[in-house]
């Protein structure tokens, strides 16, 4: 699986946009990420629930995330911002910002 995730904003207004291959990550990394997603529940949210990509966060240290998921030739697309994500999803975007930055760090 692939994921492109994309984090913006924050007080130190923060610009992350990475690709993560799941197959590369290592088993533990991966096996938390695949419990996050299940807990998140993404295929099951509502067209009506899903926020619009113009959707801009609110408050000086709010991000915006854009997540783009890709399984064989499936592609699933969500928009969140912090006060728009359900309290279900705010783990899996909170682990997918620490591994972006892990990732840009290590590059």
């Amino acid at each position: 699986m692939h994921i492109q995730f994309s984090c913006v904003g924050g007080m130190a207004n923060l610009d992350l946009n990475v690709v993560i291959d799941t197959d590369e990550l290592p088993q533990a990394k991966r096996d938390q990420l695949q419990h996050l997603m299940e807990t998140a529940d993404l295929s099951n949210l509502s067209l009506g629930r899903m926020i619009e990509a113009k959707a801009k966060a609110t408050g000086a240290d709010a991000f915006s995330y854009k997540l783009d998921i890709l399984e064989e030739t499936e592609k699933q697309s969500f928009t969140f911002t912090d006060t728009t994500a359900s309290g279900k999803v705010r783990p899996l975007l909170d682990y997918l910002r620490n591994l972006a930055i892990e990732v840009k760090l290590a590059e």
